[in-house]
């Protein structure tokens, strides 16, 4: 039996040696683990068969080393091509037909692989060429070859980081005493080094975000939602949003991101967190009893035109300044009475008649616009007479000239429900009916007014 004199050499070397397989750009250094079976009939040489003979006989022509006998190391040097080193182990125990006394098998070999899959982009398939040349031991007979063959890789996993992989070599010397041989492996390789963790084309070297897939828009970093911010500065990383609000949505496009906006479907107002407010009034119309009207705060929304502490509804007088104790209305005081009765003293009726003049209309129109702002007060229209005359007679004319003074304050808008006429014939002189001027006094108008309590149209 011979003695392997070489093999606690070749396991030294075996184990210490790094060897690369690299495939791809992303992970261009490769270490590959595996068994390797070794052939030398199919090899067209006289004492074994001819080329490719019995090629899968494995029972009677394979040496196959029964525990891991292969390392290889190959470094991706771009365009398909790779470059690497591999080193294997093997017992021979049949040359074909012939047998061997458990002849050493060791060989070291440079390659030169070109991955097919550069032409083919397959997805996990990668089949590739090889060539090369090395330096291998029969047991004490060893010999430099040229070495040709085809291998296929199948990437596992999401990040093609493992790889199964199966390959034949043909191994020619022009050595006359070499030996002729295929060498055919299968194992795990292992893709590692300057590479692209998360396989967004961007390198590890140049990616802020190395771990996680990333666009190069963003050095390397993600952006799941795809709404142009990157999640390391994305408020709102799981929802596409809008780069002025940190990545958050709007869905009403208000300016006011969702997450904050109490009206998230209504286009509203920053100031009022989102909300719309209809009136500009800065009350949000969910809280404005009056949303289409601008108002006041102190009134929920709703108006006070006049500005005297009564809003609109509740105001019996909405455009004139009163008081709150008068319902918006303004008070009368004697001063308003007075100037009434004196403006009522002008109005001069003919003797036994209850028609206006041109001028008394007149009159009658600066009445109104005083009578105006007391809307809610009951107006009384007397009417009063001189002593000319029956008295009945003076008392029916004493109430239609009221009559005719009521009758123009309702044709120029005062409320017909607010105004009364009265006559009091001869009955309350102001002055002496002994005289003209005293008897041109009495026929005159006189204005009461009556506070009224509650609204009336």
């Amino acid at each position: 039996m011979k003695h392997n004199s070489f093999h606690p050499y070749f396991i030294v070397l075996f184990f210490s040696v790094t060897m690369l397989f690299s495939q791809t750009k992303e992970h261009p250094w490769q270490i590959s683990f595996g068994f390797n079976a070794v052939d030398t009939f199919p090899t067209d040489v006289a004492t074994q068969g001819d080329l490719f003979e019995d090629f899968f006989n494995v029972g009677d022509h394979w040496n196959v080393a029964p525990y891991p006998s292969q390392i290889g190391i190959t470094n991706y040097i771009g365009s398909g091509f790779s470059f690497g080193l591999r080193f294997s182990h093997n017992t021979i125990s049949k040359y074909g037909d012939l047998k061997a006394d458990n002849d050493l098998f060791a060989s070291a070999d440079a390659v030169i692989k070109y991955d097919i899959n550069a032409l083919l982009k397959t997805e996990r398939f990668a089949p590739y060429l090889e060539t090369g040349g090395g330096y291998v031991f029969f047991d004490e007979i060893s010999a430099g070859y040229f070495n040709l063959g085809f291998g296929i890789e199948y990437a596992l996993g999401q990040k093609k980081k493992t790889v199964l992989f199966a390959q034949s070599i043909f191994r020619n010397t022009g050595e006359t005493y070499g030996n002729k041989h295929f060498q055919h492996s299968a194992g795990l390789g292992f893709r590692f080094g300057n590479n692209d963790q998360d396989n967004d084309g961007i390198k590890d070297a140049e990616d802020a975000c190395p771990e996680e897939f990333g666009l190069a828009e963003f050095n390397g970093c993600p952006d799941s939602d795809n709404d142009g911010v990157q999640d390391s500065i994305d408020a709102c990383p799981e929802s596409p949003g809008l780069a002025e609000l940190n990545g958050c949505p709007d869905r009403d496009g208000d300016g006011v991101e969702d997450r904050q906006d109490n009206c998230p479907d209504t286009k509203g107002l920053q100031s009022l967190m989102g909300c719309p407010d209809s009136d500009a009034d800065g009350i949000r119309d969910s809280e404005d009893a009056c949303p289409e009207v601008y108002g006041l705060e102190a009134f929920d929304g709703c108006p006070d035109s006049d500005n005297d502490g009564v809003e609109d509804a509740e105001d019996e007088c909405p455009e004139v300044v009163g008081s709150i104790t008068n319902n918006g209305c303004p008070e009368v005081d004697e001063s308003v009475i007075e100037e009434l009765n004196e403006i009522g003293q002008t109005i001069y009726f003919q003797t036994n008649s209850n028609k206006l003049s041109k001028n008394d209309k007149r009159i009658l129109s600066r009445v109104y616009e005083t009578l105006a702002a007391y809307q809610n007060y009951e107006i009384e229209v007397q009417g009063h007479t001189d002593s000319v005359g029956a008295e009945d007679l003076n008392m029916k004319l004493s109430k239609a000239r009221a009559q005719a003074v009521a009758d123009y304050l309702i044709f120029k808008g005062f409320s017909r429900n607010k105004i009364s006429a009265r006559g009091y014939g001869e009955s309350k002189p102001a002055e002496s009916n002994l005289t003209a001027r005293g008897r041109s006094l009495n026929r005159r108008v006189v204005f009461k007014l009556i506070k009224n309590y509650w609204t009336s149209s």
